[in-house]
């Protein structure tokens, strides 16, 4: 079949829709309207008008003031203001204008008013008194004074005149008084404190025995003996003549001995508390236990905390630890945790205080004495720049050559430490102030235990556990002793023996003097011998407080009392879950029963 093509060549704009086409004479039929049918294809011709959206604008001016002690008052004037708007709406909706004509006019003077008070505080004055005291007359001076003057008067008169006219009169006179005498001063006082420095020997106390080795035949007689001039000597003059005015005081022993009242009962009411140094943050602990022993120069803090909070803030933080109102330091060091089913704790371990002059603290140092120092000065040295002090108690002073002692790659306290291991020597740390304190292990031999006075002495009433061991040692009389690069070599003898059971040689770097030799060998000596070991729990109270490693204990067996040396001690403190707080304190005491 051929298909039809419709061409139209003009447009016919007098034709209304639809356009029907005929062919021929075709009649036109009539034809019903079609009805709609489910998927037909049909066509949607719509005209969709739209205004554009109506544009609203708003300015909202708004002033909005709090006063803070000022004031500030506006004054606006406005002569005329003048708005005019017009707006212009055609049918048209391409054209669609407005037009917004504003004119604000003002006058030429515009005002503005601002009062400001300011609030001046009240006058703080401030009240400087100083007081001085004024010390005791210490000079007196007297003068006396003899005079036999001859008295030689002159008098002047002076007239003034005014013109012609007599003004005044006035009488000028004077005396000269020449001194025949003579003039004494008297002073009497003692002499002010002064140091009294000089280059001349000073001998020791006693004579001076020269010893010769060997003959010189050459020199002829007399023979002169030469010194070189020593250095300055200094010594402090404390004032006076003849007679000083400030005699030094003997020695007067004030040691009184602690040692609790026998009572039939004890009322305590136990505390225990912790702090943070820092900020004074308290940590809530449930247990602490501390414990020392000789040699130990840091003492030992096991803490258990109540939450893990605490024990975060407290990790790596210097503790105040309060038992019973006696103070204790430390530091928690290494925290640990432990879990099981509804438990959860939290601890740490760590040091004292002392922990501050080790590893990681202070970096490992070397050192070496390259001149002539003595004990304390090196001691000195090794705790320079860290605030920390140290003082020997017990132990004589003595020089060390140059180059006889050296550390390397130690902490300072270790350093210290190896020094006083050398002589038989401990330490003793008082954290609340920094500073060391070096003693002999036995501050009392066990051969003079018998007429010392004890520290601390303890008795059954307040003696909650006793035990008691004995260990077997020889009973040696003897030691030698050498130093090592440098010093000498000595034998230390106990005083009253036959010096023929000798204990185990001794070589150390600070065996350089006679001093040094008498410590360390008087130490190695105390150390020999069978020991009773006997350990004692007692109680934290105002007149039984915490024992110190080296301190004289006393233990009274009724009438008798025994003496021992404190080798090690520990405190233990808790709280239960009620709140019910547990002190006790332990030590180990060594007597010698040789």
């Amino acid at each position: 079949m051929t298909a039809i093509i419709l061409r139209f060549t003009k447009p016919w704009s007098n034709k209304t829709s639809p356009i029907k086409i005929r062919f021929g004479d075709d009649p036109i039929p009539e034809l019903p309207d079609p009805p709609i049918r489910v998927g037909s294809i049909g066509m949607l011709c719509g005209l969709v008008m739209d205004t554009g959206p109506s544009i609203e604008q708003q300015l909202l001016i708004s002033y909005k003031a709090k006063q803070h002690s000022n004031l500030i008052n506006m004054i606006w004037n406005v002569y005329l203001i003048k708005q005019t708007i017009t707006a212009v709406w055609n049918a048209d909706p391409i054209l669609c204008s407005q037009t917004l004509v504003t004119k604000w006019i003002s006058p030429a003077l515009f005002n503005i008013n601002i009062g400001m008070n300011w609030l001046v505080p009240q006058s703080h004055g401030h009240h400087a008194e100083s007081h001085w005291i004024v010390p005791e007359l210490q000079q007196t001076m007297l003068e006396m004074q003899w005079s036999q003057a001859a008295a030689k008067s002159q008098q002047i008169t002076v007239k003034l005149h005014v013109g012609e006219q007599l003004a005044t009169e006035i009488a000028l006179s004077y005396t000269d008084i020449q001194s025949q005498g003579d003039n004494k001063v008297v002073a009497w006082a003692p002499h002010a404190a002064r140091w009294v420095c000089s280059s001349k020997y000073v001998p020791p106390v006693g004579k001076v025995t020269l010893r010769f080795s060997e003959p010189w035949i050459n020199s002829t007689s007399p023979t002169r003996l030469r010194f070189t001039a020593s250095p300055n000597v200094c010594y402090w003059d404390d004032g006076g003549g003849l007679i000083d005015a400030n005699p030094p005081l003997p020695n007067i022993d004030f040691k009184i001995p602690i040692e609790p009242q026998i009572r039939r009962y004890y009322l305590m009411q136990p505390t225990i508390t912790c702090v943070r140094v820092s900020d004074s943050l308290p940590i809530v602990i449930t247990s602490v236990s501390i414990n020392q022993s000789r040699g130990q120069w840091a003492r030992s803090v096991t803490l258990e905390f109540s939450s893990r909070i605490d024990a975060q803030r407290a990790h790596n933080e210097l503790l105040l630890i309060t038992i019973n109102g006696y103070e204790f330091y430390a530091i928690a060091e290494q925290p640990s945790a432990s879990k099981a089913f509804g438990i959860e704790t939290h601890s740490s371990t760590g040091r004292s205080r002392t922990a501050e002059l080790s590893s990681p603290y202070r970096l490992p140092i070397s050192y070496t004495n390259t001149v002539l120092r003595s004990l304390g000065g090196i001691i000195g040295d090794l705790l320079q720049n860290t605030g920390w002090t140290a003082e020997l108690s017990g132990i004589s002073d003595f020089s060390v050559p140059a180059g006889a002692f050296s550390v390397g790659n130690k902490s300072p306290i270790d350093a210290i430490n190896e020094a006083a291991s050398q002589l038989g020597c401990m330490i003793l740390a008082d954290d609340a102030t920094r500073k060391l304190t070096i003693i002999p292990r036995w501050p009392t031999v066990p051969w003079e235990m018998a007429t010392a006075v004890p520290d601390l002495t303890v008795h059954d009433a307040v003696i909650t556990n006793y035990s008691e061991s004995v260990s077997r040692n020889p009973l040696c009389d003897v030691v030698w002793l050498r130093g090592e690069q440098q010093g000498i070599s000595a034998k230390v003898k106990r005083t009253g023996s036959a010096g023929n059971i000798p204990a185990a040689d001794i070589s150390a770097q600070l065996i350089v003097d006679n001093q040094a030799a008498r410590i360390a060998g008087t130490n190695a000596l105390a150390d020999t011998g069978d020991k009773l070991n006997v350990t004692l729990s007692l109680p934290v109270m105002v007149n039984l407080p915490p024992a110190t490693p080296g301190m004289l204990i006393g233990i009274r067996e009724g009438t008798e009392v025994f003496k021992g040396t404190c080798d090690s001690w520990s405190i233990r403190a808790s709280v239960s879950d009620r709140g019910d707080i547990d002190i006790e304190q332990s030590i180990t005491v060594i007597r010698s029963i040789a």
